[in-house]
């Protein structure tokens, strides 16, 4: 899994090759919780701090925000929660 942020004025692209089965759980949590198609500032700001942990602190928050475009933000962030659930779904087909 991957995400490419502008930082500094450069693009770089961070990656996860390993997904814990906690940031599985986590994931479920947050898409149990929030309504994926109004989101809130409150979600929002939850599904970020997520998706650092998930990156394991290659970025802050801060650098998230500030690094993917606006109109990226969303589909980013689908595709993250969709590869971290679908990794478990994948592995066994009796989930």
């Amino acid at each position: 899994m991957q995400v490419t942020l502008l930082i500094n004025g450069q693009e770089k692209t961070f990656t996860v090759p390993f997904v814990k089965a906690r940031m599985f759980r986590r994931a479920l949590e947050l898409r149990k919780k929030y309504d994926f198609n109004n989101i809130d500032v409150d979600a929002l700001d939850s599904i970020i701090a997520f998706i650092v942990e998930l990156f394991n602190g290659q970025f802050t928050v801060d650098e998230f925000y500030d690094g993917i475009a606006a109109d990226r933000l969303i589909p980013t962030i689908s595709d993250c929660m969709n590869k971290v659930i679908g990794v478990a779904k994948t592995s066994d087909p009796n989930v």
